[in-house]
């Protein structure tokens, strides 16, 4: 990523389908798909951010992928999945706004 003023890296990042976990310094992007499968996933059961980041953090190591700091996915995920809730929400109450108006 090239980033300046007038191109953040969150904003880059969300044209190409990704979520950041910070506004400046992202240091995870998240599939806009994956976040929607979590929050689906939360509707059917209790949410916990802790055991599906565990659970991936495994299944990650298996593929051969190490994380270099313990609970750093968990953090990052969390908060992603936390602002991507919050945006998801905002978005539903601008729409439901302008349909009403439009009325």
């Amino acid at each position: 990523l090239r980033c300046c003023s007038c191109s953040t890296a969150p904003a880059q990042l969300m044209t190409m389908g990704l979520f950041a976990c910070a506004p400046l310094y992202p240091s995870l992007a998240v599939d806009l798909r994956v976040l929607e499968l979590v929050k689906t996933l939360f509707v059917c059961i209790a949410p916990n951010t802790t055991a599906w980041t565990e659970a991936l953090e495994t299944f990650l190591d298996g593929c051969g992928y190490e994380l270099k700091i313990k609970n750093s996915l968990w953090r990052c995920f969390s908060n992603a999945y936390h602002w991507y809730c919050v945006l998801i929400i905002q978005n539903d109450d601008h729409l439901s706004s302008l349909v009403d108006h439009a009325r």
